[in-house]
């Protein structure tokens, strides 16, 4: 009888949930950012500093018809440079036009390596609720003619995603 109950039991769990829960797809996507920096240095000493950081930009994707296309950004970092090195912790938003949000946690490579990091996704609203992943090998160019305190970087990042619901 306990069998019975059990069995009927996971067939209405089932069919309530349509395969929604178990639905996943996974993608690998290049994504380019484009920002606009505003930073404030704190000298340690004549070899080290540490910088706060906000970011404002916008994301492009490979493909215009991608949901994660044109979506904008804001980033809070903290940076620090030493001798050769630069080590940086922050949080990433990037929020499309309806208000549908992906919260990345952001971090350095290894030392030795300076402006490379990775990233692991720590939250999502919306369309991208329930989104895992990671972004690999972002690799950050700074644009050079900016007034102190300013300046302008380009972040491509390889974006490896689970998305638990796909989006349409």
């Amino acid at each position: 009888m306990k069998l019975k109950v059990l069995s009927v039991f996971c067939v209405t769990l089932s069919v309530l949930l349509a395969g929604k829960v178990f639905a996943q797809t996974q993608m690998t996507l290049t994504v380019t950012n484009y920002t606009h920096d505003a930073y404030k240095a704190i000298p340690i000493d004549k070899d080290h500093v540490v910088l706060t950081l906000e970011q404002f930009g916008v994301q492009i994707a490979e493909s215009e018809k991608s949901p994660f296309n044109n979506l904008s950004s804001h980033g809070a970092l903290i940076v620090y440079a030493g001798k050769g090195a630069r080590h940086f912790h922050g949080y990433y938003t990037y929020v499309d036009k309806d208000g549908d949000s992906i919260v990345w946690e952001i971090w350095d490579f290894p030392p030795g390596i300076p402006d490379r990091g990775a990233g692991k996704i720590i939250g999502a609203t919306g369309k991208f609720t329930g989104m895992e992943g990671t972004a690999e090998n972002i690799v950050i160019g700074h644009l050079k003619g900016w007034p102190e305190g300013t300046g302008r970087s380009m972040a491509r990042m390889v974006w490896k995603l689970t998305l638990k619901n796909p989006l349409d």
